[in-house]
């Protein structure tokens, strides 16, 4: 065997020490630290190291969770006023990949240019999504159909319904949103929401 060889045998070795090392390390104080505290401050600190070992580890490769996840929002006896907006969607701290069907109420004018603007993103730092505007199966004025993906550029842990006519609107029976996640993850760096937690909020 060449000297090569055994030099580049023993780096791998010590590689795979190393990361055995930090693992058993991050379980040991996960586990004797925290003891005294909190059941909330236990937790946080275990995501926590979690986290760290996770996203920082020595040749860590990382898999998603590739789980299909459906959820539906019923928007019937909602009033939105102008720039109001509603939370239909938060997955910290894990960030989301999915797709989004709405069925809203029409805007007059076009109806192919939505009342409504869909934010995601990662709270604060939200975003509006382009919406497709499916013709086909909508009911102007009172039902129209969009759609939009989200989560396969920046992360998002959170999807925003956000009124942006200049007026008053009603929703009612059959407006809804269905959201449908089909791969979630861990993202290297915290949100904002994120930080805060670590804080104890």
């Amino acid at each position: 065997m060449t000297a090569i060889a055994q030099t580049s045998m023993i780096a791998a070795c010590l590689a795979i020490l190393i990361y055995i090392a930090v693992i058993t390390t991050g379980n040991y104080f996960t586990s004797e630290s925290i003891s005294d505290e909190s059941p909330l401050s236990q937790q946080s600190q275990i995501d926590n190291a979690i986290h760290e070992q996770i996203s920082t580890n020595l040749n860590y490769s990382h898999k998603a969770d590739t789980n299909r996840d459906s959820l539906t929002v019923l928007l019937n006896g909602l009033k939105l006023n102008a720039s109001e907006f509603i939370l239909l969607y938060d997955s910290t701290p894990y960030a989301s990949k999915g797709h989004i069907a709405l069925n809203l109420p029409c805007n007059n004018d076009n109806p192919a240019v939505p009342d409504f603007q869909v934010l995601i993103g990662r709270a604060p730092d939200m975003v509006p999504t382009a919406m497709g505007y499916l013709g086909q199966i909508s009911q102007p004025p009172q039902i129209c159909m969009y759609h939009a993906q989200f989560g396969f550029g920046d992360p998002v842990t959170d999807v925003i319904l956000k009124n942006v006519a200049d007026k008053s609107i009603n929703l009612t029976s059959p407006h809804s949103a269905v959201i449908t996640t089909h791969e979630s993850f861990l993202p290297t760096a915290p949100s904002f929401k994120d930080i805060q937690h670590q804080k104890g909020y």
